[in-house]
């Protein structure tokens, strides 16, 4: 299972560009874990391969440290045999869980290691990396290193490829102003970056049980009820409607998940209801003025706990929701509406069908969304080969192939294949929904303190839910301790 974006990002919260290992670990207690107790070598405890002194040399391998189910490491190994067959290269993966990895991301790097080529980023931590990892703009126009791939910008989703993979190197909080078209010398000329390919895109989805919807009495029941045939909502005024003509707590009936529990799956929630309602789904914007806590954030976030607290559309215990216990509410029976980052499918003593949907709109649609990125890492003593690597392990054809997988394409291309691929077709619509979710979605703010601040959100957003504090105030206590983390780490906030 897929998890939101492109990870769980409430544990980062590190600065990179310049850190020494001492300064590491005491910013990684801050943010919340911690790292192994190495020594500055100890990086080179287990046996490395010999480091060659020419980058343009052929390897006989390269090390890629990537995740697991959280960028679908199954789809990795997929396109690794082929891999070898083009170049001779052997890719020697570590895959590491998502706490794990992060540790060793950020261990790693700030030792300026060597060990590994390519590595897997998840968007949150790019900030605190961009002085760590190797830009990638000099690759993609180098036509001698786009030997084995043709990086084939134009067929990225232009909001993934700018959203996980675009930097300003001395101000990492910025966002490129004109995603309109990926070109790298326009890149380039407002004094932005590439630090990566993007891979494993993450949006949030509606589905929904068609049986239900598709059922002659309830179809009739709900056009005598209000006026209008039955169908997925549009907007989320229709869908508190249909919702509720699903709730049915005596049939163990409910209309809608949510992840209202603490967690980044609250955040990721309310940011996209912020962004629906016509505010900054971004939440800080580029200045660290803060956009949460602004009308649309109340009223956005007074519409989510009303769902659960006036109208009482959710299961009970929704307030201690994960990505997870959503998943498991949906795919139960118990709800007809759930709301995720990945296909779904139905318990067996379940008899129903399921199929996929835009998120609903208010003024707009703002998905939130996230994606994983494949990196060179500036230690490495193979950057051009590493580069190749990262740039055929994220081009349409091996996206294609990964479908096999269920990877989460960020390229157009691999989207149109999937209408006619029965590796993607056996879930229905899902494909066809997330690519148009990319497309609109809304990624994070640039924070190299992110993880804090995430949970100073999604406190607010679970006190709104439980009814402990109205949405205004959990807003303005959140909003009130995220400036002082701003301050704390060193931005200009007033």
């Amino acid at each position: 299972m897929k998890n939101a974006s492109s990870g769980n990002s409430s544990r980062t919260g590190l600065h990179l560009q310049g850190m020494t290992r001492r300064s590491l670990v005491k910013s990684a207690a801050a943010a919340g874990f911690t790292l192994p107790v190495l020594g500055k070598s100890a990086v080179f405890a287990a046996p490395r391969r010999t480091v060659r002194q020419q980058d343009a040399e052929k390897p006989a391998s390269l090390n890629m440290l990537y995740a697991t189910v959280e960028a679908d490491v199954e789809a990795i190994k997929l396109a690794i045999p082929d891999f070898k067959a083009e170049t001779g290269i052997e890719i020697v993966l570590d895959s590491q869980p998502y706490d794990a990895l992060q540790q060793k991301v950020f261990a790693e790097l700030a030792v300026d290691s060597p060990y590994y080529d390519v590595i897997i980023v998840d968007t949150p931590w790019t900030p605190a990396l961009t002085g760590k990892l190797e830009p990638l703009s000099e690759y993609l126009t180098n036509e001698a290193l786009n030997d084995v791939s043709d990086p084939a910008l134009d067929d990225f989703i232009e909001k993934v490829f700018f959203d996980t993979a675009v930097y300003n190197p001395t101000s990492p909080n910025l966002q490129f102003p004109d995603p309109s078209a990926v070109d790298v010398e326009a890149i380039t000329g407002e004094g932005f970056e590439i630090y990566g390919l993007p891979l494993q895109a993450n949006a949030l989805v509606a589905m929904y049980r068609t049986d239900l919807f598709e059922n002659a009495e309830g179809m009739a029941a709900f056009e005598s009820e209000y006026g209008r045939a039955l169908a997925f909502p549009e907007t989320w005024d229709e869908f508190t409607e249909v919702a509720k003509f699903f709730t049915r707590p005596d049939e163990n009936l409910y209309g809608t998940t949510l992840m209202a529990g603490n967690g980044d799956w609250a955040t990721d929630d309310f940011k996209t209801l912020l962004a629906a309602w016509g505010g900054d789904g971004y939440m800080v914007s580029d200045d660290f003025t803060l956009a949460f806590n602004s009308p649309e954030g109340v009223e956005a976030l007074t519409y989510y706990a009303d769902l659960i607290n006036e109208h009482k559309v959710t299961p009970p215990g929704v307030t201690s929701f994960s990505w997870d216990d959503a998943s498991a509410a949906f795919t139960s029976g118990l709800t007809a509406i759930g709301m995720n980052y990945h296909t779904e499918v139905l318990a067996p003593d379940v008899q129903g069908n399921i199929s996929y949907a835009l998120v609903p709109e208010k003024v707009t649609r703002g998905p939130h969304f996230g994606t994983w990125m494949l990196s060179v890492n500036k230690a490495s003593q193979n950057k051009e080969w590493a580069y190749r690597a990262a740039n055929w392990f994220t081009n349409g054809p091996t996206q294609t192939k990964m479908l096999a997988a269920q990877l989460h394409p960020s390229r157009k291309s691999a989207y149109k294949a999937a209408k006619t691929d029965e590796n993607a077709t056996k879930f229905g619509n899902f494909y066809d929904i997330l690519g148009q979710s990319l497309a609109l979605g809304v990624g994070r703010p640039r924070l190299t303190n992110y993880g804090a601040v995430d949970k100073e959100i999604w406190v607010a957003v679970n006190s709104a839910a439980t009814g402990s504090m109205t949405p205004e105030e959990a807003l303005q206590s959140a909003a009130d301790k995220v400036l002082a983390l701003l301050q704390e780490a060193g931005y200009p906030v007033s």
